[in-house]
């Protein structure tokens, strides 16, 4: 199966098709699928459901899915890390929290069906509206856009009909369940280190680094390497951070550290291309 690698935060995609050009796969990100109108079917991991307009999916990790289209159909993406909600998520109240945390990290809540009441389903597209808007200029509104989606899981929380018992919410965390609890949990700059991985996870750092490589088909050093510098370039791009902040936040010595490590970047890109 093919699996789709995203190292941006924060990603919005908007196309309309006649047929489906994608294999079955998953991706390490997670995804918010908004049917802005068409008609046809969604094959998600085994579950095969109808869709039609203004029909809303969330996708994490270790979700497979691919579409079957009947009808030309119009699809918003929003791809996303979890390290976009990484300094908001304060400011929202423990309930809020709770129903983001259950959307997020727990499968069978996630592909459960929404049935929307026809006042949500329109608030919905309506927020769709604003992230569409939004697309070409991501780093600069990067905060307005990123409180839409929390908007969204506030709507869906409310259509949570199945709480996982805590035996559930126990196994997220043990990666024998799959790559999705670990990608999870690699989004904030100081978690990302083999050991520190090793001791959430009760494991070893040789495990986690042969599993890691096993499901993501890329080693687990050089994916947190290239999601380290997609999270500084997107701190960079929205002028809300110093150079000398992101240092001090990524565990660099210092600012000029920081910047010969960016430069080398530049010219191994440069290389490449």
């Amino acid at each position: 199966m093919k699996r789709y690698t995203q190292f941006k935060p924060f990603i919005i995609s908007e196309f309309e098709v006649t047929d489906w050009h994608h294999p079955r796969h998953n991706h390490n990100h997670y995804e918010l699928i908004y049917i802005k109108h068409g008609k046809g079917s969604h094959l998600l991991n085994k579950t095969k459901v109808n869709y039609k307009s203004g029909d809303l999916f969330l996708l994490g990790p270790d979700d497979s899915h691919e579409f079957y289209i009947e009808e030309k159909t119009h699809f918003i993406y929003i791809k996303f890390t979890a390290s976009i909600f990484e300094k908001e998520l304060g400011l929202f109240h423990k309930s809020t929290l709770k129903k983001i945390d259950l959307l997020i990290n727990h499968r069978e809540i996630r592909n459960s069906v929404f049935r929307f009441n026809t006042q949500d389903r329109d608030l919905i597209s309506q927020i769709i509206a604003i992230i569409s808007s939004l697309a070409n200029d991501v780093y600069t509104y990067e905060k307005t856009i990123i409180f839409q989606p929390i908007s969204i899981f506030e709507i869906m929380g409310r259509y949570i009909e199945v709480i996982p018992s805590s035996s559930v919410i126990q196994q997220q965390k043990n990666i024998s369940q799959g790559v999705e609890p670990l990608l999870s949990y690699i989004y904030y700059p100081k978690k990302l280190r083999a050991q520190h991985l090793a001791e959430e996870f009760h494991t070893t750092k040789n495990y986690i680094g042969k599993f890691f490589k096993r499901n993501m088909k890329i080693s687990l050093r050089s994916y947190v390497r290239q999601y380290k510098l997609n999270l500084i370039d997107s701190r960079l791009k929205t002028g809300s951070y110093t150079k000398k902040e992101i240092a001090s936040e990524f565990g660099f010595t210092d600012e000029s550290h920081l910047i010969k490590t960016l430069k080398k970047q530049d010219k191994i890109s440069q290389q490449k291309n």
